[in-house]
């Protein structure tokens, strides 16, 4: 069952130039073309550095934003045109969990009310039903009744990271939408919130868009990889299917950052040279030529359409020359370790 799907999304933004004069403006492409799907289930992820337009996305899938252009279907419902108690329905499904856990939250609340938010919000339940799913959410992140009437100062990242787990929880939502849920915590704590992450998944079958640059983090958790590069998806493909034959010259070089130990592992070639090219002017042709080291003039002229690389429907790029023979099963295992 198809959860989320998203046809051809763009989210471009005017910016304007500076002084009252210049009546000109710019259009800043965060997401342009994007389609993808998420089924009951599945973990999808999505890579990229920061600037590539993954947490713009995000916004986008979890209805806090109209797209520009595109269709945004959710359990089966069009979105376009929805407002009032229609998207507020829809918006009901949908669990967030965001970067910075203490930002997420009201300081001034006890954490019974931050987590009884949603449901206050929604207008569901009385007082006493309200309560119960409080306890309900805080046990499944691990959390018991002492916390209710504590403040968020008084917990740890992790342990506030894991309260607005609980928050995303409190409506039992299809999908959650976690935005580099893990990149302000601690790596031991990094890896509770992951574990807690595959947990939900298996007890409650959640559907989950995973926002993420953390190679290793994906490997673990993902079901499918969606790589983003100035607001496309250049690569897209089952976990194993990824990391063992990773196509794009771009997937290569993320995979290649990964930090390894022991010496000559470090794929030598793969280096991402420069920065991420400015979404408002981007380059020419594929968008990813002025830092690959295969451009042809080709790849400067003309966009790659997505296509299946080696007939696999599962594993689509966005390249003229796609290559599996860089990053191979043997990379695939380091990463995994």
């Amino acid at each position: 069952m198809t959860i989320l799907a998203l046809e051809n999304v763009c989210q471009h933004y005017s910016i304007k130039k500076a002084g009252w004069w210049r009546a000109n403006s710019h259009v800043l492409k965060a997401v342009d073309g994007v389609s993808l799907e998420i089924h009951q289930g599945e973990t999808v992820a999505v890579v990229g550095e920061s600037g590539c337009g993954k947490s713009t996305l995000g916004r986008v899938a979890s209805l806090l934003e109209t797209p520009t252009s595109g269709t945004v279907i959710f359990n089966e419902v069009t979105t376009e045109g929805l407002h009032g108690q229609a998207l507020r329905h829809l918006r009901r499904q949908l669990g967030l969990v965001f970067q910075d856990p203490y930002s997420a939250m009201n300081p001034r609340l006890p954490i019974g009310e931050l987590v009884g938010e949603p449901l206050a919000a929604h207008n569901i339940g009385n007082k006493e039903t309200r309560h119960k799913k409080v306890l309900e959410a805080l046990e499944a992140v691990g959390l018991g009744e002492d916390v209710i009437n504590r403040y968020p100062h008084e917990f740890s990242g992790g342990q506030r990271q894991r309260i607005c787990i609980a928050r995303a929880l409190v409506l039992d939502p299809e999908l959650i939408i976690a935005d580099e849920p893990l990149s302000a915590l601690d790596v031991s704590v990094q890896s509770q919130i992951l574990n807690l992450f595959v947990e939900l998944k298996r007890t409650r079958n959640l559907a989950i868009l995973f926002i993420s640059h953390d190679m290793a983090v994906v490997n673990y958790l993902a079901d499918t990889i969606v790589v983003m590069y100035l607001g496309k998806v250049v690569e897209q493909a089952p976990r194993a299917s990824f990391f063992s034959h990773a196509a794009h010259p771009y997937s290569q070089a993320l995979l290649a950052a990964v930090p390894k130990l022991g010496a000559g592992k470090r794929k030598r070639g793969l280096a991402l040279q420069g920065d991420v090219p400015s979404p408002i002017n981007p380059p020419s042709g594929c968008a990813f030529h002025p830092r690959c080291n295969k451009a042809t003039d080709k790849c400067r002229t003309i966009e790659p359409v997505s296509n299946a690389f080696n007939n696999n429907e599962t594993h689509r790029v966005a390249c003229h020359y796609p290559d599996e023979s860089v990053i191979t099963a043997s990379a695939y295992s380091e990463v995994s370790e």
